[in-house]
């Protein structure tokens, strides 16, 4: 049983180098941030949803939105996220932490709130649903508690372990209860669709589905995508892009992520 309050602290930043300013280009009426922050208020268990932003001048306007919308936001490291995820979560004094990326403006909120009912069903310090994946890459959830965010904080020291906030805690097996959440584990989505943003034929995609689903069904699910793309296909022009994420530069250095996948090592 969920009892007790979750806040999910977002990280948004405008300096893409593949694709500057993406999380404000829009949506259907709107910047996909906005959007993102709909969806995720939809959750049974969030109460708080923080911006995790940085102080560099160029996020200016993801803190003018904020300001404009009423939404709470933290300036912190522009490289070194995990500093900027541990500072924010010590000054709002932030128990269990829900990490979502800027870059999934599609997330179901019903994926998030299995996840957080996984996360409370036992002691856990981290639960996810990407080790492994089953889901489109784009649907990606964390939650972890303020004290495995504090020792990850205070022991990792490779650059990807705090440029990426939880590597350190993926790795150290026997330091860490966790536990990962399967969503369509046979159908291998993470296999056959990319839903998450990067370049800018993932945003062609992300338009054309909410173009296209937001003004029948505000609040459309993962299934209602999936429907939407197999009667779609043209519409799917970033194939090539599929498992192509942060970590194919890092495979060497990852002890949890599944090497003999070459999908991973794609150069784009």
């Amino acid at each position: 049983m969920v009892n007790e309050n979750i806040t999910c602290i977002i990280q948004a930043r405008l300096s893409s180098s593949r694709l500057p300013g993406k999380i404000l280009m829009h949506g259907y009426d709107k910047p996909l941030l906005l959007h993102l922050l709909e969806r995720i208020k939809k959750s049974k268990f969030i109460k708080k949803i923080i911006i995790a932003t940085t102080y560099e001048k160029i996020d200016k306007p993801i803190k003018d939105i904020c300001k404009k919308n009423k939404i709470e936001y933290f300036s912190g490291h522009p490289t070194d996220v995990l500093s900027r995820y541990y500072n924010c979560a010590k000054k709002n004094k932030i128990k269990n932490i829900l990490r979502i990326t800027s870059d999934c403006p599609l997330i179901d909120y019903k994926i998030i709130d299995e996840v957080i009912k996984k996360f409370f069903s036992s002691d856990f310090d981290y639960v996810s649903n990407i080790h492994p994946a089953s889901a489109p890459d784009g649907f990606d959830v964390e939650i972890f508690k303020f004290s495995a965010l504090k020792k990850a904080f205070f022991k990792a020291k490779k650059k990807h372990e705090r440029e990426h906030v939880t590597p350190y805690i993926w790795d150290n097996e026997y330091k860490f209860k966790k536990a990962n959440v399967l969503f369509h584990p046979k159908k291998k989505l993470h296999d056959r669709y990319r839903l998450t943003l990067d370049y800018l034929d993932d945003y062609f995609l992300i338009w054309n589905i909410y173009n296209f689903l937001y003004p029948k069904k505000k609040y459309f699910s993962l299934n209602d995508i999936l429907k939407f793309l197999r009667k779609n296909k043209n519409m799917i022009t970033n194939k090539k892009l599929i498992k192509v994420n942060w970590y194919r530069n890092s495979l060497s250095k990852l002890k949890t992520i599944n090497k003999n996948d070459t999908n991973l090592k794609a150069k784009v």
